[in-house]
């Protein structure tokens, strides 16, 4: 059945949250129940944020997850700065994304960057039907492009 979740997870008792070692990033996974752009606006305050209407971690499709980025040495107030080094990220690290008690592990395919209101280009990189992208502003701070790291569930 293809609407089943995937097995590749293990069992957590973490609350819902993103987690990637390589940037020492550690943020609650906050699900919206609305695409309303206020109350994602103000979730983003709190954590990532799950973008509506988009798979959820473990099912088939893309998972997007939003999050702030802020310039250097900005203060760590709210989540503002969840996002800011995932340029970082190389193909081959790890993100590990906990949902509903399960911990899922993603590798990092690609970074893309992509105008402001421009899709995100649907990369056929792999043969793999659970993709996870973190999108955040580019550069830190400014609202100008998006950066969009494109992972897979392992």
């Amino acid at each position: 059945n293809e609407n089943e979740d995937s097995d590749n997870f293990e069992y957590t008792t973490k609350e819902n949250s993103i987690e990637i070692p390589k940037i020492e990033i550690e943020a609650p996974l906050i699900f919206p129940n609305t695409s309303d752009d206020d109350v994602i606006y103000k979730s983003l305050d709190e954590g990532t944020v799950h973008f509506p209407g988009s798979a959820l971690p473990g099912e088939q499709g893309k998972t997007l997850i939003l999050g702030h980025s802020a310039p250097e040495n900005w203060p760590k107030i709210k989540y503002d700065w969840v996002f800011s080094n995932i340029v970082e990220l190389e193909k081959g690290d790890k993100i590990f994304v906990y949902f509903n008690n399960k911990k899922y592990v993603y590798e990092v395919k690609e970074t893309v960057f992509v105008e402001r209101g421009e899709e995100i280009p649907d990369y056929s990189l792999t043969n793999s039907e659970n993709m996870l992208v973190l999108i955040s502003c580019w550069p830190p701070g400014k609202d100008l492009r998006r950066i969009a790291i494109i992972s897979e569930l392992l």
